[in-house]
C-alpha cells in the first residue's frame, strides 16, 4: 500500500515519458519492389511489435533496387539516411546507429540477443513527449530532451523527431507502390523534423534540458490514425544513438464539445505500476471500459456503472503505452496510460 500511495503522488502525470531503461532503435532500410525485403523486413518489424517496451523502429524506403512509391514521397530525407550510414543494399538493419549493422537476413537470427544486450547498457538521455496533436492536416509536437550523463557535454548531439506511419496498405495506392509480395508496409518514415539534420542539443551538461517544439503540415499520409512519432538522440560524429522511443498522437476531433456537461472520466495513477483506477461520473448509461495496447490489440473489456470505480491490476502488463476507452452508448472517450 505504501508503494502504491507513493507512486500515485510521484508519478501522476499526463505526459508521455520515456522509460528509465534504454529503448533501442532499429533503422530498417527496405524497398517495396525488392523480393528479399518481403522476406526479411517483416520479421524485423514483428519483433518490434512484440517488444514495444524494448525497441522501436523507423522504416526508410530506398531508391534501389526497384521503384518504390514511399521513397518518392520523401526522397531527400531517405537519401540522407542512406548516405549517412553508407547503405549499399537492402534489406539492411542498423541498431542504435553504431551498435550493430548487417543484412536483415542475418540480423533476424540474432535480433533478440542484439536488442537484449544493447538495452542492458544505461541510456544517456531521457525523452519526454509533452504533446503530439493532429488538427486537420497539421501535426504539432513538443519534446523535452534531458541529459543523464556528464560525458554528453563533449559530444555533438542531435535530437531527431521522425514522423512515421505505423501501417501503410498497398491498397491505399491507386497503382502498386512496389512489386514485391508485401501488402502492408510498417513504420514508414514520412518526415524528419525539422529535416534530416535534426535539432542541435545545447544543454548537454548533467540534467540539462532542451525543449523542442515543431509543427508539420502533413503530406502523403494515408491514414492519420496510423501516425506515430519516434524521437531519438544521436551523436553526429560516432553515430551512436543514446536513447529512442515511440509516441502516439492525439487527433483533435472536437469531441469535448459533444460530451454532456459534467462528464468526468478519470484514470490514475499515470504512469501506473501496480494498479490502475478508472472512475466515470455523469454517464448517460452504464458504460464499457476497453483497454488496448499501442498496436490496437484489445487487452480486456469490463462494464462500469456511473460513479463506480474500476480497479485494474497492471502488475502483469508488459511495460508500454495503453489506451483506456470509455463508451456509454452515446459518447466515446479515451485516455492514454503508461505502464511501467
Amino acid at each position: 500500500m505504501k508503494k502504491t500511495f507513493y507512486s500515485f503522488f510521484i508519478l501522476f502525470t499526463a505526459l508521455q515519458l520515456s522509460f528509465a531503461q534504454r529503448v533501442v532503435l532499429i533503422e530498417q532500410f527496405t524497398n517495396s519492389g525488392c523480393p528479399p525485403c518481403a522476406a526479411s523486413t517483416p520479421p524485423v518489424f514483428n519483433y518490434v511489435n512484440n517488444n514495444p517496451a524494448d525497441v522501436v523502429a523507423i522504416g526508410y524506403h530506398t531508391s534501389f533496387p526497384y521503384s518504390d512509391s514511399m521513397y518518392f514521397e520523401n526522397p531527400s530525407e531517405s537519401n540522407a539516411r542512406v548516405s549517412y550510414y553508407n547503405v549499399q543494399t537492402v534489406p539492411y538493419s542498423i541498431v542504435d546507429g553504431n551498435y550493430y549493422s548487417n543484412f536483415s537476413s542475418s540480423f533476424n537470427s540474432v535480433i533478440a540477443n542484439t536488442i537484449n544486450s544493447r538495452k542492458a547498457i544505461a541510456n544517456k538521455y531521457a525523452i519526454t513527449n509533452i504533446y503530439n496533436t493532429i488538427s486537420g492536416n497539421n501535426l504539432n509536437t513538443k519534446f523535452v530532451f534531458e541529459s543523464l550523463n556528464t560525458s554528453n557535454t563533449n559530444d555533438t548531439l542531435r535530437a531527431h523527431i521522425v514522423v512515421i506511419e505505423k501501417n501503410v496498405l498497398k491498397s491505399s495506392y491507386a497503382a502498386s507502390p512496389g512489386a514485391n509480395t508485401e501488402t502492408n508496409y510498417e513504420y514508414v518514415m514520412r518526415k524528419m523534423l525539422p529535416n534530416q539534420n535534426g535539432s542541435f542539443l545545447v544543454n548537454r551538461n548533467l540534467n540539462g534540458k532542451d525543449t523542442i517544439t515543431l509543427n508539420w503540415a502533413m503530406q502523403k499520409i494515408k491514414s492519420n490514425t496510423e501516425v506515430r512519432v519516434v524521437a531519438f538522440v544521436q551523436n553526429k560524429t560516432t553515430k551512436e544513438v543514446y536513447m529512442a522511443n515511440l509516441f502516439s498522437t492525439n487527433i483533435s476531433t472536437g469531441l469535448k464539445e459533444m460530451l454532456p456537461h459534467g462528464l468526468s472520466f478519470k484514470v490514475f495513477p499515470n504512469p501506473a505500476t501496480d494498479f490502475l483506477s478508472v472512475t466515470a461520473s455523469n454517464l448517460m448509461n452504464a458504460a464499457s471500459i476497453t483497454i488496448i495496447d499501442i498496436l490496437g490489440r484489445p487487452i480486456l473489456s469490463e462494464n462500469i456503472s456511473p460513479g463506480k470505480t474500476f480497479l485494474l491490476n497492471t502488475s502483469l502488463f508488459k511495460k508500454g503505452i495503453y489506451f483506456v476507452i470509455l463508451n456509454d452508448g452515446m459518447n466515446t472517450v479515451s485516455k492514454k496510460v503508461v505502464v511501467e
